[in-house]
């Protein structure tokens, strides 16, 4: 045996001395993995101090990157002509966007294009309103147009006022003054005055509530037609001059809009999906949200010609009286004199399926690709869009190129950022929702946050935020490192100012921070994936400055000139906008711990509930007739402030290294909002899956 075992170790000499070889190299190789292991293993940081230095230098290089120059060169281009959605000029601005945003370095720019239903005049048949005699003879007509500001008398395709999705129709009939519109308001008409609408047609002033939502109660009491118009009263301030010698509205002009009741449909033939080539289709006249009566816009000029010899009964209350030199009767009908004579609407506007397009542009992060923080704002307006929406533009592409240049120069966030602009939105939001809708799975996944990006000026008095509770520590947090650009405020924050002038009713000591409701493009994005989301705008003096929204809103004066001029000559608020909208995007997307506090959510949801109890006090009777208890809700709320106070605990006591860790807390912090969906939603309101909308409807309702 041994011999054999001999013989075979001699002639396997020469394989052994290279098995001893081999056995060598691999050990030194996994001598030389080992101590690479060790030396990588203790030179990692092991406390904060690097990380956040780096993030923090990074932040500040990126404000500082922002300039108000460009902003303002931005707006200045983007508002040269009109661009309407549906339109070739708002396409050509569309690749135009996505040209710069490609050069400004981002990783990936597309153009994405759906198939919407969108509503447009009739050239050859123009919108207007006429008083008729009783021969059918026309005595008067509103203007088919708005007097062009200076400067721009030259320029082609501006639409002229109409609203948009209204049913066509000539009806005629007697007029009848009903205010707001609201329901109330028909309320007051029927159950105390007695005046039943229904053959009629109405005139409303704007304001209070969604022209949407004025032409659904006009429908619903019967009447023929409805008119809207802008009361000096609600869209004039007192002491200003009409543009272009100040930034009040002319009485020529009038407020463009859509009359949809979409409550978060998107396309109204394709409610719930894309609106891609592939798609089944509602028939025209079934769409979700379509008026069924002609809805038409005029001025506060042709207003007056309307109203100025409206008979019967005298306003109810001084509250329905407007700044007209008018009496304000209600009618129906005009006085004795002119009783002969009726309204007519001559409505000839067409729906149509019409191609617009999103630009998408991305960086992709680092650490966490597959989480996603989107910044987004729409590009179409009605007509110039000087503030609405082409001041938020110009801060979204500042924004884009400030994080195109870090990403230049080698930086990237931890986690991938979306950039859009919107198409449509004038229109119902239509294309933030048809690519919320085209990727609703993969953004309930991955979503961290959406910041919206419209108009960035409303006013020139300080900040306003509406945004979940998630962001509130994070806003307060940041705007704490901007400077403020208020007058007074020299070497102050943002913070301090916007406290001075907007202190929050709510919270002791900070800025008032307002609920987000619906109305803009975040809508699909919280209300239905339930997404964290905010928005930020430099705004009014709401508490001084009654006249709703700005005076010029939606009309042919929204231009450049009346930002440069009136709003912000230095664009240092615009400035300001793209550091709080460009601020909370940096944070939320490179921030090792996502930067929401769960407790300040437990402390709003307690707030809520509180004002819905104390509300319900004025209905005991009811709430003893279907013995309604608060006990369930109250021991919710408990439960979860005490979970939200522990979570934050452990959030603080987490290693940051220990990667897997912080993608499990971020995770369960990203996942807060989706926990307040309701996948059926609200009752009758489909898309709204949020509870939180819920509490504010509740509460609006209630009372």
């Amino acid at each position: 045996m041994w011999g054999s075992l001999g013989a075979r170790s001699e002639s396997a000499g020469p394989r052994a001395a290279s098995g001893r070889l081999w056995a060598v190299v691999l050990g030194a190789a996994a001598g030389f993995f080992l101590l690479g292991f060790l030396i990588g293993w203790f030179a990692k940081p092991t406390d904060k101090k690097t990380s956040l230095s780096t993030h923090e230098d990074m932040r500040t290089a990126f404000m500082a990157e922002m300039k108000a120059e460009n902003i303002k060169q931005f707006l200045y281009n983007f508002t040269r002509l009109p661009h309407l959605a549906g339109t070739k000029e708002n396409m050509h601005l569309a690749q135009q966007v996505q040209a710069e945003w490609k050069k400004f370095g981002l990783d990936s720019v597309q153009l994405v294009h759906y198939d919407v239903l969108l509503s447009y005049p009739d050239d050859t048949k123009p919108n207007y309103i006429s008083i008729i005699d009783e021969h059918g003879n026309e005595v008067f007509n509103t203007s088919l147009s708005e007097p062009p500001p200076p400067g721009y008398e030259a320029v082609r395709d501006v639409v002229p006022p109409y609203s948009a999705f209204s049913a066509q129709g000539v009806p005629e009939g007697e007029l009848v003054y009903v205010n707001y519109g609201r329901t109330e308001d028909f309320f007051t008409l029927e159950r105390d005055m007695g005046i039943n609408c229904a053959g009629k047609i109405v005139i409303a002033r704007y304001g209070k509530i969604f022209r949407g939502n004025k032409v659904k109660n006009a429908e619903l009491a019967g009447a023929k037609g409805i008119i809207l118009y802008s009361d000096p009263a609600d869209y004039c301030a007192p002491g200003v001059d009409p543009y272009p010698s100040g930034w009040n509205l002319p009485g020529g002009g009038a407020q463009r809009g859509n009359v949809l009741n979409l409550n978060g449909a998107g396309d109204p033939l394709t409610p719930g999906y894309p609106a891609k080539e592939y798609a089944y289709r509602l028939d025209k006249t079934s769409g979700v949200g379509l008026p069924k009566i002609p809805v038409h816009p005029i001025g506060y000029h042709d207003a007056e010609s309307l109203l100025r010899n409206m008979g019967g009964r005298p306003p109810p209350y001084s509250s329905w009286k407007g700044n007209l030199n008018v009496s304000y009767n209600v009618g129906p009908g005009f006085t004795e004199d002119y009783s002969s004579r009726k309204v007519k609407m001559h409505i000839h506007s067409n729906n149509e399926v019409r191609r617009i397009y999103n630009v998408i542009g991305t960086i992709r992060g680092t650490v966490e690709p597959d989480r996603y923080v989107i910044l987004g704002g729409h590009r179409d307006s009605w007509v110039f869009g000087g503030i609405d929406p082409k001041s938020g533009a110009a801060v979204v592409h500042e924004i884009v190129r400030s994080f195109g240049k870090l990403k230049n120069e080698g930086w990237r966030p931890r986690r991938t950022v979306i950039f859009a602009s919107w198409d449509a939105e004038e229109f119902g939001l239509l294309g933030s929702t048809e690519w919320a809708e085209e990727n609703a799975k993969v953004l309930q996944a991955r979503g961290v946050a959406y910041i919206n990006a419209d108009s960035s000026v409303e006013g020139n008095y300080t900040l306003r935020v509406d945004c979940t509770p998630l962001m509130y520590s994070l806003v307060y947090s940041l705007t704490k490192k901007i400077p403020s650009p208020d007058e007074g405020f020299e070497g102050k924050s943002l913070y301090e100012s916007w406290y001075k002038k907007n202190p929050s009713s709510e919270y002791k000591e900070v800025p008032r921070i307002n609920k987000l409701g619906s109305g803009n493009d975040f809508e699909a994005f919280f209300q239905r994936l339930g997404i964290a989301s905010g928005r930020a705008r430099y705004s009014k003096n709401w508490n001084v400055e009654k006249y709703s929204s700005y005076p010029v809103y939606h009309s042919v004066y929204e231009t450049y000139e009346i930002v440069e001029q009136f709003y912000d000559p230095t664009f240092k608020n615009h400035l300001t906008v793209a550091q709080v909208r460009g601020g909370l995007v940096f944070e939320l997307a490179n921030s090792v711990v996502l930067p929401f506090d769960c407790r300040d959510y437990a402390s709003s949801v307690s707030n809520y509930a509180h004002i819905i109890y104390n509300l319900s006090r004025n209905h005991e009777e009811e709430l003893a007739a279907y013995s309604v208890s608060f006990d369930a809700l109250f021991s919710a709320v408990k439960n979860f402030t005490e979970v939200a106070a522990s979570f934050h605990e452990r959030l603080q006591q987490i290693n940051l290294n220990n990667l897997l860790a912080i993608r499990s807390l971020n995770d369960q912090l990203m996942f807060l909002e989706r926990a307040f969906i309701d996948p059926l939603g609200l009752p009758g309101r489909p898309f709204y899956r949020k509870f939180r909308k819920l509490f504010l409807l509740f509460e609006s309702e209630i009372v």
